[in-house]
Formats: C-alpha cells, sequence, structure tokens
C-alpha cells in the first residue's frame, strides 16, 4: 500500500484537494482519497510530491500508425495542402515504420497517456498495441465515394477489424472518416454496423470551412480535388446546412460518437448535437489545428459543454510530440478563461467516458485503476501551466 500527496490532487471533476493524500493498494487500485483541507499532518511512509497529482491522461484522438511522418509535411493553410501532401509522402518512407510506432507509444507512456483512442487505417500498429502499457480503443477508419466500392470498403475494414480483435490490440469499432469522403451508401453501411453493435464511433467534424461550403454547393478546392476520388454534384445534397447538419442523419443516434477537431463548428451545430446525440463528445487537438489552418475552435462556444469535452494529440504527422498536457498549454494559452480543474477534466475523465473506459479509469474512486499523474513545474500560486510545466507518470 502507498499513500501519496501532493501540493494539489485532481480527482477527475471537481475543485483541486490541496495536501490531498491518495491511498492506493500495490497494483495502483484506489483505496481511499483523503481530503484534508490543506492540513497535511506528518504520516508514516507518505510520499508528497510538488505539483500536481491527477488520473492517466486519455488521448482520445491519435493515428499511430502516421508515427514514422513526424517533419514530413509542411505547414498548411488548409485541409487540401494537408492531404495532398499526404498521400505524396504517405506512402515513400524507406524507414522502419514499427520502431517509429514503438517510439510513439512509448513517448505517450512517459507522458502519462494511459489510454487511446487510435485511427487505424492499416494494422501496422496492432503489434505494439499487444505489448504495450496503454489501452487502445481501435477505430477502422473508412472512407470511399464512390458508391460502387462500398462492398469493398467495408469488407476491408473488417479485415482489418478481425486482424485487431485477433492481435489482442485493443477494443476495436469501424468509423466514418469524414463529412467529405465517405458516400451515403457508405454511411448507411457504418450506422449499421455501429448500432448493431453498439460501437462507438470516432468522425473528423468541420476541420476546415471548405466542408461547410461543399453542403451549400460551392465547388471550392476541396470539391475539386475530391473530383478525382469520384465526388460529383450527385454525391451530397445541397443542404444550405453545416456539414455537420447535413450528414447527422447518417450517424447512429445512440452511440457514442466522438466529434473531432471541430474548428469551424458553430453554436447551431452544438444545439444540433445536443439535440440529436445524447452521447456525443467534442474532441479538441488544438496543435495540429494550428499546423493544418492556424485556426483554432472557439472555445468560448462550447462553455455550456464542459462534461462533453476531450483532448487528443491527432499524429506526428501534424504534431511534433504525442504530449496531452502541451495540448492543454496551447488551449489555456489561448484561452485564458479556462480553469487547471476544467482543462485536467477533459484529459481524464471525459476521455475515459468518451471511450466508455471509466468504469476502470478517468479519475480517482475506490476501485479504479487510473494510473497517476504528476504535472510538475507549474504556477502553484496561479494554478495556471507555464512554458516549462511537464507531466509525468508515476504509477
Amino acid at each position: 500500500m502507498r499513500k501519496i500527496s501532493a501540493s494539489y490532487i485532481f480527482t477527475g471533476k471537481g475543485k483541486l484537494l490541496k495536501n490531498g493524500i491518495l491511498v492506493i493498494d500495490d497494483d495502483g487500485t484506489v483505496i481511499d482519497l483523503i481530503d484534508t483541507k490543506g492540513k497535511l499532518t506528518e504520516i508514516s511512509s507518505l510520499e508528497h510530491y510538488n505539483g500536481i497529482i491527477c488520473p492517466g491522461f486519455i488521448n482520445a484522438h491519435c493515428h499511430l500508425e502516421l508515427s514514422y511522418m513526424r517533419g514530413m509535411l509542411d505547414k498548411t493553410k488548409n485541409i487540401v495542402g494537408f492531404v495532398e501532401q499526404m498521400l505524396i509522402k504517405r506512402g515513400g518512407y524507406e524507414g522502419d515504420i514499427f520502431e517509429k510506432i514503438a517510439k510513439a507509444d512509448k513517448e505517450m507512456q512517459l507522458n502519462g497517456i494511459v489510454a487511446c483512442g487510435d485511427i487505424c487505417n492499416t494494422e501496422d500498429s496492432f503489434l505494439i498495441k499487444s505489448k504495450s502499457k496503454i489501452t487502445y480503443y481501435n477505430f477502422i477508419e473508412v472512407l470511399g465515394l464512390k458508391e460502387n466500392q462500398v462492398s469493398n470498403k467495408i469488407e476491408k475494414a473488417k479485415q482489418i477489424a478481425n486482424e485487431a480483435i485477433n492481435s489482442n490490440s485493443g477494443i476495436v469499432s469501424i468509423t466514418p472518416h469524414a463529412s467529405y469522403s465517405v458516400s451515403i451508401p457508405l454511411y448507411d453501411e457504418i450506422k449499421q454496423i455501429a448500432e448493431d453493435n453498439k460501437s462507438i464511433i470516432s468522425f473528423h467534424n468541420q476541420e476546415s470551412k471548405e466542408e461547410d461550403e461543399l453542403f451549400v454547393g460551392e465547388q471550392n478546392e476541396l470539391y475539386k480535388f475530391l473530383e478525382n476520388f469520384g465526388l460529383n454534384k450527385h454525391t451530397f445534397p445541397i443542404t444550405n446546412k453545416s456539414s455537420f447538419e447535413s450528414i447527422a442523419q447518417y450517424l447512429p443516434k445512440n452511440n457514442n460518437i466522438l466529434l473531432i477537431h471541430n474548428v469551424f463548428t458553430n453554436s447551431n451545430d452544438i444545439k444540433s448535437a445536443n439535440k440529436l446525440f445524447p452521447n456525443h463528445y467534442w474532441v479538441f487537438c488544438p496543435k495540429s489545428n494550428l499546423y493544418i489552418s492556424n485556426t483554432l475552435p472557439n472555445i468560448e462556444l462550447f462553455k455550456n459543454e464542459n462534461d462533453k469535452i476531450c483532448i487528443g494529440t491527432d499524429s506526428m504527422a501534424t504534431n511534433n510530440s504525442l504530449s496531452v498536457i502541451n495540448e492543454l498549454k496551447v488551449l489555456q494559452n489561448n484561452f485564458k478563461n479556462l480553469s487547471i480543474e476544467q482543462l485536467l477534466q477533459w484529459a481524464t475523465l471525459n476521455g475515459a467516458k468518451a471511450l466508455q473506459m471509466d468504469n476502470k479509469i478517468g479519475s480517482f474512486e475506490k476501485g479504479k485503476k487510473p494510473g497517476i499523474n504528476l504535472i510538475y513545474d507549474i504556477n502553484l500560486q496561479e494554478l495556471i501551466l507555464t512554458e516549462k510545466t511537464k507531466a509525468k507518470r508515476i504509477l
């Protein structure tokens, strides 16, 4: 048994506990959480840390298989520039892809990440995941605009999903990529699979303004690019609504739905999400957003969604680290009203709920085994992250 204390303890939700004490079993299971009301007395075998103790982080959105692409892509002005580079450079790497994946997995562990929602287009990451200390939820991503390829796309996704299951690399679901990259018949197939399996959907949502423009009939740069892959004027209905509102009917209503990025999401979209999807979550990946479009989501619009916000790192293709604490720094630096309690809830309990893992991780509650992170080099007087702030897993 260990007794661990710190300047502050964040339990997963609510206010920080000053000089609180976390009591854990030898295997990391929470036995008790003691609120000392800030008055810490001398206790035998007590470990005390300078900083904030919190549950292990949840990286709600990543592409581990792209870890070999660190530094390969130039910063772009929009999603088209990013995708064009991906198509050119994704297949041209001559090094050891698996070594890069293993290194990235280890980096996440060192940065205090205990669970990860990971997008998979290939089987490349499964062996590393099967040996990792991180719990993975594998989202087998499907995209395709040609209606005559629907059955082939679904069959390929099922093959990858079965490989993930057979390799013991984590939980698996089949999910659509984004509003602009999936035909209506393909949406229908994926929706049926998700409803049948009660699986989670992870969906790239409104990462670019060009996505919304497609559904009001604009033949913009994205439209012209997608024509090369089968897009035509009949692919999507012209709704004169946002991309999210336009495709919402093709997503399962009662499943957990992770909406990723949300850079151009507006207040009407948020109202629609609350009306249509009781189990929706907003996943923000700010460093990736700055890399691709130099734009951040308007976090102020989400002020009433505090229990629905999660944090992701996206991939090494658009990030120089897989660190949740670095993502939180970007948000705090750009949105000064965010409290440390809000940010840490987004990084822990909310992510665990989104991935349906909150019965085991995400908060310091009796019987859970959430991992323990120490956040250090933090401004403890004002309770804000600094440029030097780091996080590490201590259990």
